[in-house]
C-alpha cells in the first residue's frame, strides 16, 4: 500500500518531466530545422557568388576571337551544376515552394548541352563579315586598326559611313585555300637578311598579285560577303569604297599611310569581289614590303582585313590634323581640302585649301587670318558605270573656298570630339557631300615633331577618376547621369538624343533595363562579377567599377570620357560634344548602339549566349518577376537569390509558434521588444532565456543595430498626436513581397555575422536582413518598410522620407505607395555597421511619423533634420493646419 501511495505521489511529476523532455526535444528539432535553413541560405549565397564568377568566365570565352570549345564546355557544365544547387537550395529553404524551377533548369540544361554539342563541330574561326556597329574590343586583332577605329567612332555617334569588315582570318583563308600562303612565305622569308630594295622587285610583287587576283574565294566566304553586301544595299543600288585595314595599320608607331590599295566607286557584287582581291594583293606590293622591313615587322605576315563601306560622293574632302604638325605648340589645327574625292588630298597631288583654326574655334569670326585658298585645277569624281576619273575644274570655280566658316567649325568640333575619344592627337580623313553632310572616313594617331624632338602627345582634359576595375572594356563619351533611385532613370528616357554614361553609387540590377540606351557605366562600389557587370559585357558597354568616388567628383550632366580599360575618367570638351549632339538631333537620325554586343559571332555561339547570359528579370517587385519569365541561366540565378532573401524573412515564424521556449527576450532598455533566435554564435552561451541584455550579444550586426536603437533622444516614448491616427489597417495586412502578417511577433534570427529582423511597431512593419562579416563581397543589407496608421497619402509621405534617408546612406531604394525597399551590397564590415547604427535610429525616429506628414514639403525637411543628427524633430509635430517642421 505504501509503495502504491508513493507511486501515485510521484506519477504527476513523471508525467510533467516526460512532457518537458518531449517539449525540449520538439523545440530543439524546430530550432535545428531553422539552423539547417540558415546554413542552406548561406550556401545559396556562396553559390550565387560562384555562379556570377562563372558567368564572367563564360562571357570571356564566348567573346574570345578564337574560342576554346573545351574550355567553354567545362565552364558551362560547372555553371549548370552550381545553378542546380541554387535551385535545389531555394526549394529546400521554402519546402518546394518554387518547384517549377527544376523544370526550367532541366529545359535550359538540355538546350545548352545541345548547343555545346553543336559548337564542338565548328572550326575555330570568326564570322566572315562583321559590321562596324557590331565590332567590340575583342575584334580589334582581326579587323585591323582602321576598321576598329571607325567602328568605335560609329558606335559613339560619329557620322561614319555604314559598312562591314572581312576579318584577317577570312583573308588568310583565301590564300590558304588557293595554296598561296606557302608561295608568299617562301618568297618573303629569304629577304630577312638581304637588302630588300634590291632583292624584292616590282616583278616579284606583280607575280604574287596575279596569283591573288586569280584566286577562288571559298564558297562559305563568298556567301557571307554576298549576305553582307545585300544587307548593306537593302535591295538598292549602292557604291562602295573598299580599303585595307591591316592590324599593323594606323598604329601609333607605324601608320602604313598610303601603302595599301584603295578601290573607290565599286558598283556591283562582282566588282566588290575583284576589289577585295586587289586590296589583299596590295599587302605584298614593294612599297608596303619595304615599309614593313624598316618598321622591324615580320615580312611574311599577311594580317590584312578588308573594309567595305558606302562611298561618299564628295563635293570636297581632305585631312584634318587636330594638332598642326607644322607647329604643334601653336594651339591650332590643320585642315586641308581638295575638290571632289579625297584621293588627291591624301596623295598630295593637287593644290589644296589650307585652314589653321584655333583648337577651340575662338577665331571663327575672322577666317582670313587662318586660311589659304589655293587655285584648284582638277579633281577626281565617280563615274556612273563604276570607278573614278580625273577632270578639270572650271576657272570660275578654281579660286573659290571649298569650306565655309561654319563647316570649318564643324570639323574642329568633330576633331576635338574624336581626339577626346582616342586620347591622342588625330589624323582624320573627312568628306562633305553636296548636301553639306560631313562624313568621317578614317581616324588614326597623328605623328608630331616638337621642338624638343619626336614624341607622342596624350590629349586629355582634366582627369577625374584614375582608379577602379574594368568590368567591361571599351572607351566612350557621354553626359554623366548620377543615379540614386529608379526615378532618376526617367531623364534618360525623356532625353533620348544625348549619349549618357550612368554613374552609380552601388551596382544595381535595376539599371540593366537601361543599358541598351546608354554609352557606358561607372560604379563606386561593385565588382566585375556582379549582375550589372555581366550584362554590361553582354551589351558591350564599357563599365568601370569600384572607383569609390565617382558620384562625388563627377557632376550630373557633365560631359566625360570613360576609358574602362585604363581605369580612367576625364572631362570631355563640352562645347564640341554639345554641338555634335545638337547637330545630330536636328539633321541626323539618332545613332544607336546595338542592343546586344557580339551580334556577328557564329549563330550557334549566339544561341548558346542567349540560353546563358541575358537577364530578363530586372524588376524584383514587378508582375513579370516569376518562374514563367525565367529564360536564361542568369534569370534562374537572379530569381533564386531574391526569393531566398524573402524566404528568410518568414523563416523564424514557426519557431515562435511551436518552440517559443528556445527564444530569448531582448529590448527592455527601450519600449521595442523582440525575441532572439540564436542560430549559433550570436549570444554568449548559458544566458537566461527570460531576459537577454546587450552585453550578452555576440552578433556583430545586432550589436550595431542596437547601438542605433538605444541612441538617447529618440522618441520611443512619444504618444500618437491628437487626431493624427485614423483608418487603422487590419493586423492581417500582408506585405506584397512576403506572406508574413504585419501583426506577427517581433523577432531577430542571429549568428555571429548575420541578422534577420522582423518587427512590427505600432501600425507598420520593418524587415532587415544583413550579413556583416570580413568578406566585403558577401556583405549586404536588405531593408523593407511598409504601413502606417494614417491616410494613404501620409503613409506615402513617410515612405518618401525613408527613401530619401536610405539614398543618403548609399542604399539603392524603391518606393511603391507606402512600401519602401532598400539594398546595400558588397561593402566592408565597418560600413555595414555604420549603416545599421543609422537604421536603428531610423526605427525609433520614424515611429508614428506618418502623423506628422501633413504636406508634401515635410518628408524632405524631416529627412534633413534626421541626417543632421537632430533626433528630437519628431517632438515638433505640427498641429493640423500649421506649417511642418523647419529644417
Amino acid at each position: 500500500m505504501k509503495m502504491w501511495k508513493l507511486y501515485l505521489k510521484k506519477f504527476p511529476h513523471k508525467i510533467i518531466e516526460t512532457w518537458h523532455a518531449r517539449q525540449e526535444a520538439r523545440n530543439e528539432e524546430v530550432l535545428n530545422d531553422l539552423r539547417i535553413s540558415y546554413h542552406t541560405f548561406r550556401i545559396l549565397l556562396a553559390n550565387n557568388d560562384h555562379s556570377l564568377d562563372l558567368l564572367l568566365n563564360v562571357n570571356r570565352l564566348l567573346t574570345s576571337a578564337v574560342p576554346s570549345w573545351s574550355a567553354i564546355a567545362d565552364e558551362t557544365e560547372e555553371l549548370l551544376s552550381i545553378t542546380y544547387e541554387i535551385v535545389d537550395g531555394l526549394n529546400r529553404l521554402t519546402g518546394n515552394g518554387h518547384a517549377g524551377l527544376y523544370e526550367k533548369h532541366r529545359a535550359l540544361a538540355v538546350a545548352i548541352r545541345q548547343s555545346l554539342r553543336d559548337i564542338s563541330t565548328l572550326s575555330p574561326k570568326e564570322c566572315s563579315c562583321i559590321f562596324l556597329e557590331d565590332l567590340t574590343p575583342s575584334h580589334q586583332s582581326i579587323v585591323g586598326g582602321k576598321a576598329g577605329s571607325l567602328g568605335s567612332l560609329k558606335q559613339s555617334g560619329m557620322p561614319v559611313p555604314a559598312g562591314f569588315v572581312i576579318p584577317s582570318r577570312a583573308c588568310r583563308e583565301i590564300l590558304a585555300k588557293n595554296h598561296l600562303d606557302a608561295l608568299i612565305s617562301e618568297r618573303l622569308d629569304d629577304l630577312a637578311n638581304q637588302e630588300v630594295r634590291s632583292a624584292y622587285t616590282e616583278a616579284d610583287a606583280e607575280e604574287i598579285r596575279k596569283h591573288i587576283l586569280g584566286a577562288e574565294i571559298p564558297e562559305d566566304l563568298a556567301s557571307d560577303i554576298r549576305a553582307a553586301y545585300d544587307r548593306l544595299s537593302g535591295g538598292s543600288a549602292i557604291r562602295l569604297s573598299v580599303r585595307s585595314s591591316a592590324s599593323v595599320e594606323d598604329h601609333p608607331d607605324h601608320t602604313f599611310a598610303g601603302q595599301f590599295k584603295t578601290v573607290l566607286n565599286v558598283a556591283s557584287f562582282d566588282s566588290l569581289i575583284a576589289a577585295v582581291k586587289e586590296v589583299l594583293a596590295s599587302n605584298f606590293n614593294v612599297r608596303a614590303t619595304i615599309y614593313r622591313f624598316h618598321a622591324g615587322l615580320p615580312l611574311p605576315d599577311y594580317d590584312m582585313a578588308v573594309l567595305c563601306q558606302h562611298m561618299v560622293d564628295a563635293r570636297t574632302a581632305g585631312v584634318l590634323f587636330t594638332v598642326d604638325p607644322t607647329a604643334p605648340e601653336a594651339n591650332r589645327m590643320l585642315i586641308s581640302a581638295v575638290a571632289g574625292l579625297g584621293i588627291l588630298a591624301v596623295g598630295g597631288e593637287a593644290p589644296a585649301d589650307l585652314y589653321r583654326p584655333l583648337r577651340d574655334g575662338a577665331d571663327r569670326e575672322d577666317p582670313g587670318q587662318w586660311r589659304h585658298i589655293a587655285r584648284k585645277t582638277h579633281r577626281v569624281v565617280p563615274l556612273g558605270s563604276g570607278g573614278v576619273s580625273e577632270e578639270e575644274i572650271p576657272a570660275s570655280e578654281g579660286e573659290t573656298a571649298l569650306l565655309s566658316p561654319k563647316e570649318v567649325l564643324s570639323l574642329v568640333g568633330y576633331g576635338r570630339a574624336i581626339e577626346s575619344l582616342k586620347g591622342l592627337p588625330q589624323d582624320i580623313e573627312w568628306a562633305i557631300d553636296s548636301e553639306g553632310q560631313i562624313s568621317i572616313l578614317q581616324a588614326r594617331p597623328a605623328h608630331l615633331v616638337h621642338r624638343e624632338g619626336r614624341g607622342r602627345t596624350v590629349v586629355r582634359e582634366k582627369i577625374l577618376i584614375d582608379s577602379g576595375v574594368c568590368a567591361s572594356p571599351g572607351r566612350c563619351v557621354g553626359k554623366a547621369r548620377i543615379i540614386q533611385s529608379l526615378d532618376d532613370f526617367k531623364t534618360i528616357s525623356e532625353d533620348s538624343r544625348n549619349p549618357f554614361i550612368l554613374v552609380l553609387r552601388r551596382s544595381m540590377v535595376d539599371a540593366v533595363r537601361w543599358l541598351p540606351s546608354v554609352e557606358g557605366v561607372i560604379v563606386d562600389f561593385g565588382n566585375p562579377a556582379d549582375h550589372l557587370s555581366c550584362v554590361a559585357r553582354e551589351y558591350s558597354r564599357p563599365m568601370l567599377t569600384g572607383t569609390g568616388k565617382a558620384t562625388e567628383v563627377i557632376q550630373d550632366g557633365q560631359w566625360i570620357v570613360l576609358e574602362a580599360d585604363r581605369s580612367l575618367v576625364s572631362e570631355a570638351p563640352e562645347s564640341a560634344w554639345s554641338d555634335i549632339a545638337q547637330h545630330q538631333s536636328t539633321t541626323l537620325p539618332k545613332i544607336t548602339k546595338p542592343a546586344k554586343g557580339n551580334s556577328s559571332i557564329h549563330p550557334k555561339l549566339a544561341q548558346l549566349k542567349e540560353w546563358i547570359e541575358p537577364l530578363h528579370l530586372t524588376d524584383a517587385y514587378g508582375p513579370t518577376f516569376s518562374i514563367m519569365e525565367c529564360r536564361s541561366i542568369h534569370d534562374l540565378i537572379r530569381y533564386a537569390h531574391e526569393k531566398a532573401v524573402l524566404a528568410m524573412f518568414t523563416a523564424g515564424d514557426e519557431v515562435l509558434e511551436r518552440a517559443s521556449n528556445v527564444v530569448l527576450r531582448f529590448g527592455d532598455e527601450v519600449p521595442f521588444y523582440f525575441h532572439i533566435i540564436d542560430l549559433g554564435g550570436g549570444v554568449i552561451p548559458g544566458r537566461s532565456r527570460k531576459k537577454t541584455s546587450p552585453e550578452d550579444i555576440l552578433s556583430t550586426p545586432l550589436r550595431a543595430l542596437w547601438r542605433g536603437i538605444s541612441t538617447p533622444g529618440l522618441p520611443w516614448q512619444k504618444t500618437v498626436p491628437s487626431g493624427g491616427m485614423s483608418n487603422l489597417f487590419s493586423r492581417s495586412l500582408l506585405d506584397s513581397g512576403s506572406a508574413r502578417p504585419v501583426g506577427s511577433q517581433n523577432y531577430a534570427m542571429i549568428t555571429r555575422d548575420y541578422l534577420n529582423l522582423n518587427a512590427r511597431m505600432d501600425y507598420h512593419f520593418t524587415m532587415i536582413d544583413t550579413v556583416c562579416g570580413l568578406n566585403s563581397r558577401a556583405n549586404y543589407i536588405r531593408f523593407r518598410f511598409k504601413g502606417g496608421g494614417t491616410s494613404p497619402v501620409q503613409r506615402q509621405r513617410r515612405a518618401r522620407f525613408i527613401g530619401e534617408v536610405l539614398q543618403s546612406l548609399d542604399f539603392f531604394s524603391d518606393q511603391r505607395d507606402d512600401l519602401v525597399t532598400g539594398s546595400l551590397v558588397e561593402v566592408c564590415q565597418d560600413v555595414i555597421q555604420e549603416r545599421l547604427v543609422t537604421l536603428g535610429r531610423l526605427l525609433g525616429f520614424s515611429r508614428l511619423l506618418d502623423a506628422a506628414m501633413l504636406d508634401d514639403s515635410v518628408p524632405h525637411k524631416i529627412a534633413q533634420a534626421f541626417l543632421a543628427g537632430d533626433h528630437s524633430r519628431v517632438a515638433q509635430w505640427p498641429k493640423e493646419g500649421e506649417d511642418g517642421p523647419q529644417a
